[in-house]
């Protein structure tokens, strides 16, 4: 019912039985995952349901077999079958080739007749009886095709078989010992078939979901509905009894009846069948959910698609974002349901987007002119693009203390570093006027606020916690300016600065989170190349959270002699993304172009809220995070987050110091092994031996980074930058 909880049902299989999958798609919204006992082996059950009990807290749906003819197993999982040729149903225990197609749960020769059509996975191929001996049953094929192992076969007249295969029965009793208590009970026939299932549980109760997939399931819905908790129309199999054009009333009919009883009613099969090999369904697929939850369904469930597609957590975050469009939609005009996507808001709640044009500001050429350096136009970029929101323009002297005492805004907003607009040169006629902000040339303009003078030493001690002159915080801070201009600002246009192919602003990273469906996204802020600490903590990262993608954004506006350059660390990122090393989880890379203030703690949480404002719901905190030497403490950052939790919105993910342990010959940040066997994993180290001119070794670098920053050494091109003014 669109104003209820609608629930996510989603089969696993070999595209999606892995823990990284299995956690994606428990954050996408599947509220129950479902074994398929069709497709597994006996002898592999109870494994894969301790793994995914291991891997999340939802429950386990048991899917029987139930009373279904199926094709064998074929000679290299499938046979071509001719016209009018002939061949011999056996037993499961033949191996299937053209000659001959093993069935299974039936013995051919005792309950096939003289006649029977056969119809092998929905009419793939059809073939009739046309000899039975004592041992043998020949058939012809009408209509040859393509046979399968483990497919379903439709007898053209009913035959009694056991609601229970052999595997059901023993399975059902490997489910008692290990507690599952969720079942769904496939080609439900009549109510006995249900209460069946409820007697081999007499010590607790289970959720019986019934599967209407045969006329007899339908002949007997009523009472069906009645003896379970749960109804589900499987589209596929029911299609094999109903003609292909009366699906859809056939669907309608079976909700019409569990509504009088007040049963639940979940749907399956082909709701996404285009995202087993495409990222996006089709529009009648769409429409198909949309009409199917609009009549009364109350749970989706995701088979193939999730099974063996090559899209299941896109397909169950597809599912889940129709379902919050259909919910949202219950009693209001479509204008007003269309649903506000659940990415997480900018902070503050909106995002600044300061952007005017040259033609609307009156005389610009005539402005009076503010003279900016590189890293203060650069901030003046971030204030206009929302990377700084709520900031809309530089900070006033109140703003200045309140946020250096309180780590707030005056109106209450966590903010923790102080963004100025530094002179030494003040000239106050500027006050209540507007002026165009130049960098060589006019790229912005800004509304005078307000000059004021602040004492350095005073503002350096409460910012960096020190006044020491080997503060590279405290020395750049005291070189700007003793005077401060505030007042909001506005683009007039981008400047060309550096990493312009990698460059993203937060409402275009917000617009392809909102594209791809993704709301879990964990950034990742860096000064350096990749090594393989980091890849081992971002992995980690998107391992712990379910995470739907991670955002790389490392910092590439100026920096300190013997920096990487922004070259180098992107390079070094686009080989992890073109080789695909963050499989299965997407990436995207987008530069951001600031500068380090060196401020610890208060920087931390400043590059947190930043990456907030592109979309990031988590963020990485390493253990020494924006550290600056032995001013702060490794674990400063980490405290500071956890003061400040509250206010930030964004969930920051911790981790200790990441190392490669050489008695357990990989990368981790904790194992039993003592300190020597342990071998730091640094951007220094990475530096440090380019610089000696040496090879850097595998077990800090990926080797294709490596070759790609030799490259750069040895050919000339900038490896590493110097700070510019």
């Amino acid at each position: 019912m669109p104003g209820e909880k609608i629930k996510i049902l989603a089969t696993l299989g070999p595209s999606s039985m892995k823990e990284s999958i299995v956690r994606q798609m428990a954050a996408a919204g599947v509220d129950v995952f479902r074994i398929n006992l069709s497709h597994i082996k006996l002898e592999d059950f109870e494994r894969i349901v301790k793994d995914i009990q291991n891997w999340t807290k939802k429950p386990i749906c048991v899917d029987t077999e139930g009373a279904q003819v199926r094709t064998g197993r074929m000679i290299n999982g499938q046979v071509i079958l001719k016209n009018n040729d002939i061949v011999a149903l056996t037993g499961a225990d033949i191996l299937g080739e053209e000659s001959s197609v093993p069935l299974y749960p039936i013995n051919p020769v005792e309950h096939l007749q003289l006649g029977d059509v056969i119809s092998i996975d929905y009419h793939a191929a059809v073939i009739q009886v046309i000899q039975i001996d004592k041992d043998k049953v020949s058939a012809r094929v009408l209509f040859g095709g393509e046979v399968r192992s483990n497919k379903g076969a439709t007898i053209d007249r009913p035959i009694a078989l056991s609601p229970f295969t052999e595997k059901d029965i023993k399975v059902i009793e490997l489910a008692k010992t290990m507690g599952l208590d969720n079942f769904a009970l496939s080609f439900a026939g009549k109510k006995e078939d249900v209460e069946k299932l409820r007697s081999f549980f007499p010590n607790y109760p289970i959720f019986v979901t019934s599967k209407i997939e045969s006329k007899s399931g339908l002949a007997n819905l009523k009472d069906i509905c009645q003896a379970s908790d749960a109804i589900l129309i499987d589209r596929g199999d029911l299609s094999r009894d109903v003609p292909l054009q009366k699906i859809g009333l056939a669907q309608k009919h079976i909700l019409d009846v569990a509504k009088e009883t007040n049963t639940p009613v979940y749907v399956a099969t082909n709701l996404l069948e285009s995202m087993l090999n495409s990222f996006q369904p089709t529009r009648a697929e769409i429409n198909d959910i949309t009409s199917t939850l609009l009549s009364g369904a109350e749970g989706l469930v995701l088979a193939a698609e999730t099974a063996i597609g090559h899209y299941p957590v896109e397909s169950a975050r597809m599912v889940s974002t129709i379902m919050q469009e259909v919910k949202n939609s219950n009693g209001k005009s479509y204008f007003d349901s269309l649903y506000d996507y659940n990415l997480i808001e900018p902070h503050g709640g909106v995002l600044v987007q300061n952007f005017i044009e040259p033609d609307k500001i009156t005389n610009l050429p005539s402005l009076p002119k503010i003279e900016v350096d590189e890293k203060s136009l650069l901030d003046v970029v971030q204030i206009a693009e929302g990377t700084y929101s709520p900031l809309r323009g530089f900070m006033n002297k109140d703003e200045l203390f309140s946020v250096l005492d309180h780590y707030k805004l005056p109106g209450g907003v966590v903010w923790t570093l102080p963004i100025l607009l530094q002179t030494d040169k003040p000239d106050q006629s500027l006050i209540g006027r507007m002026a165009a902000v130049s960098y060589r040339q006019i790229y912005a303009v800004m509304k005078v606020a307000d000059i004021e003078k602040i004492d350095l030493d005073d503002v350096a001690q409460r910012w960096f916690g020190t006044n020491d002159t080997n503060h590279p915080g405290v020395v750049s801070f005291k070189q700007r300016g003793a005077y401060i201009v505030s007042g909001e600002v506005w683009l007039l246009q981008r400047p060309p600065l550096g990493g312009q192919s990698h460059i993203l602003s937060p409402r275009q990273t917000r617009a392809i989170f909102k594209d791809f469906g993704w709301q879990k996204i964990v950034g990742f802020h860096t000064r350096n190349v990749i090594h393989r600490g980091h890849e081992f903590i971002q992995k980690a990262a998107l391992d712990s959270v379910g995470a739907d993608a991670l955002f790389i954004s490392p910092v590439i506006g100026p920096k300190k002699e013997t920096d990487f350059s922004a070259e180098a660390i992107l390079k070094a990122y686009e080989v992890m993304l073109k080789n695909n090393y963050y499989s299965p989880y997407p990436a995207l890379i987008a530069a951001f172009n600031t500068y380090s203030r060196y401020s610890g703690p208060r920087e931390a949480i400043f590059t947190a809220l930043c990456r907030k404002n592109f979309g990031c719901s988590h963020f990485i905190v390493g253990r020494d995070h924006t550290g600056v030497g032995n001013y702060y403490p490794a674990d400063a950052s980490q405290r500071l987050f956890e003061k400040l939790a509250p206010g930030l919105g964004i969930q920051p993910v911790m981790f200790e110091a990441a190392y490669f342990c050489q008695a357990c010959g990989q990368v981790t940040n904790n194992c039993p092994h003592g300190k020597e066997q342990r071998l730091d994993l640094s951007g220094t180290k990475i530096r440090q031996t380019l610089l000696a001119s040496q090879n850097i070794p595998d077990y800090l670098v990926r080797a294709e980074i490596a070759q790609v920053l030799i490259e750069l050494r040895d050919s000339g091109d900038r490896l590493f930058e110097k700070e510019s003014d």
